[in-house]
C-alpha cells in the first residue's frame, strides 16, 4: 500500500527503519532524488562512493546544455518539467546555475531526426545563417538551420550538484561521501539493508540506485540482473577562439548552444562562458570503458580528430584546431542500446523497494530535477504523479523493454 503523498514511507508500512529512503549515488540524479524525498519529510540518506563533487563520473564540470530539441517527442515534456524545477531550486537556494542561451540545430534536410527535433522544440528555420552570430557558421547546401529562443541554455554541472546536495541537507537529509555501496539485500522485517565496503549497514524502507557507469556492476551483484548499460569514456574539449572573435562567441553576446546532426557524428557545443577565450565543442560518444580502469589522460579514441574536422568545416576562421584542444577533461556516458533512460523498479525479490535510475546515455543531466522527483515519488508512493501531470510517459523507460529484444526502443525515425 503506497504512503499518502507527503507522508514518510514508514507511516504506511507500520515499521521502523533507519531511513525512509536511501539513495545510492550522489551525482545529479541521486542528489535531486534525495532533495525531492527530503522535501516531503522523508528521512533520507544519500551515499556517495567517492568524495562529494568528484570528477570521476558523469555529473562534474562547468557546463551542460539544456534543450528540448529532441527527435523523440517523449523527452520535451520531461525537459520542460525539469526547467520548472531548476528555476524553483535556484529560487529556493539563492544560487544561479542556469544561463539562458538560444539553441541552434543543424543537420541535413534529408535527416528526419533534425527536422523532428527542431519541430518538437518549436524552432524556427534561419533563412540566412551567415547573417547570424557574426557569420560564425558555414553549412553545406541542403542543410537546415533552426533556432529556438526558449527554454535552452547552459547549466553549471558541479554547482548544480552542489546546490541540490545543500538543499537536501537543509531539508534534513544525511549526505555521506566515501561510502561505497557493495550490497543491497532484503531486510528481515521488510525494506532493504544497504551495506558499504567498510562494513556499515543501513536499513531503509526504500532504496533508489543512481550510480551511473557503475550501475551494471552493482545491479548484477545484488540482483543477478544484467542491465544493458555500457559505460563510454568521452572527453570534454575546450578549444581556443581565434583572436578578434572572442566576444562574439560568448553567452553574453547571445551565441547559442548548438547541436549538429551529422550522422554518424553528433557534435554539440556551449557558448564561451566558463573559460574566457575558449569554447567547448564536443563529440557525442566515445569508446567503451570499465569505470574502474580507464585511461583518464589519453582515452577517448578519435574524438579529438572528429571534432577538429567538424570545426574546420563548419566554423572556419573562428576556432583554432592546430595543435588540438587547449584542455581535455575525462567524462563518462552510461549508454543503453536505444539511448533511452532506465527508470523502473528493480522487481524480483525486491519488488518495488528498489528503484533504478540509469542509462542516461549522455543526455540526462538537464533532466536531473525531473528524474530525481520521479524516482523519489516511485520509491515513496509506488507511482510518479508529477510525471503523469506533466505528460511524461514512463513506460518507455522500463527494464522489460530489453526482454528478448536487446535493442529496446531503438528504431529509425
Amino acid at each position: 500500500m503506497a504512503a499518502p503523498a507527503g507522508a514518510p514511507v514508514e507511516a504506511a508500512a507500520g515499521r521502523r527503519f533507519d531511513y525512509d529512503v536511501i539513495v545510492v549515488g550522489a551525482g545529479i540524479m541521486g542528489s535531486c532524488a534525495a532533495h525531492a524525498a527530503a522535501s516531503r519529510g522523508a528521512r533520507t540518506l544519500l551515499l556517495e562512493r567517492f568524495d562529494l563533487l568528484h570528477g570521476l563520473g558523469s555529473s562534474h564540470g562547468e557546463s551542460r546544455t539544456i534543450r528540448d530539441a529532441y527527435a523523440d517527442a517523449r523527452y520535451p515534456p520531461m525537459v520542460r518539467l525539469a526547467r520548472r524545477l531548476w528555476e524553483r531550486a535556484e529560487a529556493e537556494s539563492g544560487r544561479r546555475v542556469l544561463t539562458p542561451a538560444p539553441l541552434l540545430s543543424l543537420g541535413p534536410r534529408s535527416d528526419a531526426s533534425v527536422l523532428a527535433a527542431a519541430g518538437n522544440a518549436g524552432a524556427e528555420e534561419v533563412g540566412d545563417l551567415a547573417a547570424r552570430w557574426g557569420g560564425a557558421f558555414r553549412v553545406p547546401d541542403g542543410w537546415v538551420a533552426a533556432v529556438s529562443e526558449r527554454g535552452s541554455g547552459v547549466l553549471n554541472a558541479t554547482e548544480a550538484v552542489r546546490m541540490f546536495q545543500a538543499l537536501a541537507a537543509e531539508k534534513g537529509a544525511v549526505v555521506r561521501d566515501n561510502a561505497e555501496v557493495v550490497g543491497i539485500r532484503k531486510g528481515a522485517g521488510g525494506g532493504v539493508v544497504v551495506a558499504t565496503s567498510t562494513g556499515e549497514e543501513f536499513g531503509g524502507a526504500k532504496c533508489v540506485v543512481t550510480v551511473g557507469a557503475w550501475t551494471g556492476k552493482l545491479v548484477r551483484s545484488v540482483a543477478g540482473v544484467d542491465l544493458p548499460v555500457q559505460p563510454l569514456h568521452t572527453l570534454v574539449l575546450y578549444w581556443r577562439i581565434k583572436p578578434g572573435h572572442e566576444r562574439e562567441l560568448t553567452a553574453e553576446a547571445g551565441f547559442p548552444t548548438f547541436s549538429s546532426y551529422c550522422a554518424p557524428h553528433f557534435v554539440y557545443s556551449t557558448p564561451s562562458l566558463e573559460r574566457p577565450g575558449m569554447i567547448k565543442i564536443n563529440y557525442h560518444g566515445g569508446p567503451p570503458c570499465d569505470p574502474d580502469s580507464r585511461d583518464l589522460v589519453s582515452g577517448g579514441g578519435d574524438v579529438v580528430e572528429r571534432v577538429a574536422r567538424w570545426i574546420d568545416e563548419f566554423m572556419p576562421g573562428r576556432v583554432e584546431t592546430a595543435g588540438g584542444p587547449v584542455d581535455r577533461l575525462p567524462c563518462m556516458y552510461s549508454m543503453t542500446p536505444d539511448e533511452d533512460f532506465v527508470i523502473d523498479f528493480l522487481d524480483g525479490e525486491f519488488g518495488e523497494d528498489v528503484v533504478i535510475g540509469a542509462g542516461f546515455s549522455g543526455h540526462g543531466f538537464k533532466m536531473g530535477p525531473a528524474v530525481g522527483s520521479i524516482l523519489a515519488e516511485m520509491a515513496m508512493d509506488g507511482e510518479a504523479r508529477t510525471a503523469a501531470e506533466a505528460g511524461v510517459e514512463l513506460g518507455h523507460f522500463k527494464i522489460n523493454r530489453f526482454d528478448n529484444n536487446p535493442m529496446g526502443n531503438a528504431k529509425d525515425l
